[in-house]
């Protein structure tokens, strides 16, 4: 409780600081322009992209959207517990939202993005969200995350140099066999920092630039630790070689390079190179390339990288195709992420090994029915090696400092497997008027595994977000959300396969602005007290009442 009251402190203090800052950032929106946009596949442009040196871009990762709740819309579950902040109304660059929930729940949100200098700027957000109470009807499972962000634009006549620092520190408690309580937490901290540089100008006749570098680390105290290093290179030329002097339809070369290592126990080096060749015309664009990756301990990848798209109709309808692939690290922050409920000694594993995507296909049709709606519809089929699936961890036993119990805790072990996905994935965004926002967003998922009998653990077979926002006038706004995981297979404590119940989430939330900039708010988080498992034996918190204030500046 003392830790809490300290961490709470601290970002009050820290927000008094930065709030009176002299000089902000003035490249602001006003809330409620929310236009909607398609965002689960690659919009593809007939026009290929020349890259921009916009100096003012808030793009530190503490998210601010007054309304949230997240999920991947192809195949991966909700991250236990926490909301993620995905959706909302375009918002001022300086913000911060104070709450707190009826089960002694703080919710708070800040940002700030200040121009320092005519050649320096700098962003910084903080984010904390945690439960304070138990549920009466269920173990303990109380939880705190936290999240500091802070980024800098450096200005020179060549270019610009964007750097950050991202920390997170989530607790989470785990839950004991046997009935016993665990009144201990799970910490687990992650830290990024890293830097980029933008050439100026464009690749129009010209070499144009980027070099990056980041370096990582994720651990969980008391138990695995990860490093990650990582390089990345993006070079492109553009001209109009085929004699169409338009300035809209180029012909670009380009190349991406990307250097991965990461350390658990054991190194993993993966260096890809992507080189390829865009052009677009009055009705196509054209993207053709080939990806090659080279592994420690693997046999080099190479995957085709070609994408095609044919606009019909002025531009109204949009076919497209992608045939690609690719490799990719198991890391253990992309593990931990996605489920904080794992085992912390991965020591027999050795390595997590590379997720191989050999082929992937996808398609579909993007429609821009009206100014007012977007729409698409696609297809995905993937066949994909060494996925990581979570299965029960029965032989897990932790103690915690001065507490000399030895606990026999609830965690997850993982098993790797080879499998083929098939999705189905639809969305429309529609501003239904001029005060009203729709969003809705679907998936369904197929899969099948050479044996047979291995369920895909945790692996929605549907998902679905319903979405809106609506400004009755100009002292009230009112939001709402359903979200919807269908059944997964999980591993009960018995060893058996054992169907989960879907999980169903609505939200509903009211504004009321005292001031300009001033205002008041209230939230229900899962309206309907669902009690739903996203991982096996850990229940959501259920039904909360959230009420505070927000201001912009």
């Amino acid at each position: 409780m003392r830790a809490k009251i300290l961490i709470l402190s601290i970002l009050f203090a820290f927000v008094g600081l930065f709030a009176n800052a002299q000089s902000h950032n003035e490249q602001v929106t006003v809330e409620g322009s929310y236009r909607p946009q398609i965002k689960r596949s690659e919009r593809m442009t007939k026009s290929p992209e020349k890259p921009e040196n916009k100096f003012n871009i808030p793009n530190y990762k503490v998210e601010t959207q007054d309304f949230d709740y997240g999920n991947n819309m192809e195949l991966e579950t909700m991250s236990a517990v926490t909301y993620k902040a995905e959706y909302g109304v375009e918002s001022k660059n300086n913000f911060l939202k104070a709450g707190l929930g009826t089960r002694l729940s703080p919710v708070f949100l800040f940002r700030h993005y200040s121009d320092i200098s005519k050649s320096m700027s700098l962003g910084v957000g903080v984010h904390h969200y945690s439960s304070w109470l138990n549920m009466k009807d269920y173990k303990k499972s109380s939880f705190m995350n936290n999240a500091f962000n802070v980024m800098a634009v450096n200005k020179f006549r060549g270019g610009q140099l964007r750097s950050f620092v991202d920390y997170k520190y989530d607790m989470y408690h785990l839950r004991a066999y046997d009935g016993v309580d665990n009144p201990n937490g799970r910490n687990i901290h992650s830290v990024d920092m890293g830097a980029k540089w933008l050439s100026n100008g464009s690749s129009y006749r010209d070499l144009y630039t980027e070099f990056g570098g980041m370096y990582g680390a994720t651990w969980i105290m008391g138990g695995t630790s990860e490093h990650r290093l990582s390089a990345q290179a993006h070079l492109a030329y553009s001209d109009n070689w085929f004699d169409n002097k338009k300035i809209n339809d180029l012909q670009t070369v380009a190349t991406d390079v990307d250097l991965n290592y990461n350390n658990v126990y054991q190194s993993q080096l993966l260096i890809a190179v992507n080189p390829y060749f865009m052009m677009s015309g009055d009705f196509y664009h054209l993207h053709a390339g080939i990806r090659v990756d080279f592994k420690t301990g693997d046999d080099m990848g190479i995957y085709p990288d070609v994408l095609g798209s044919i606009f019909v109709l002025d531009d109204m309808l949009e076919f497209y195709a992608h045939l690609g692939g690719r490799s990719k690290i198991n890391t253990f922050s992309d593990i931990i992420e996605e489920n904080p409920f794992v085992t912390t000694n991965f020591t027999n594993f050795g390595e997590f090994g590379y997720e191989q995507t050999k082929f992937d296909f996808q398609g579909g049709v993007k429609s821009k029915i009206t100014s007012n709606i977007d729409a698409h519809i696609g297809a995905r089929y993937r066949y994909i090696k060494n996925t990581a699936f979570f299965t029960p961890d029965y032989d897990f036993y932790a103690t915690y400092g001065d507490d000399t119990t030895l606990y026999h805790l609830q965690t997850f072990g993982m098993v790797f497997n080879n499998w083929n996905v098939f999705n189905f994935i639809a969305d429309v965004h529609w501003k239904a008027m001029e005060k009203l926002n729709v969003a809705a967003e679907m998936s369904i998922n197929r899969c099948s595994f050479s044996d047979k009998d291995f369920k895909p653990w945790y692996k929605p077979a549907f998902t679905m977000t319903l979405r809106g926002d609506y400004q009755l006038d100009e002292t009230w706004k009112f939001n709402a959300s359903l979200g919807v995981v269908g059944k997964r297979w999980a591993m009960n404590l018995d060893g058996n396969a054992e169907r989960l119940r879907p999980a169903i989430d609505v939200k509903v939330g009211a504004d009321y602005r005292i001031m300009e900039d001033l205002s008041a708010f209230a939230e229900i988080h899962n309206l309907f007290h669902q009690k739903y498992q996203l991982y096996y034996n850990y229940p959501s918190l259920g039904f909360e009442i959230f009420a505070g204030i927000k201001y912009r500046f």
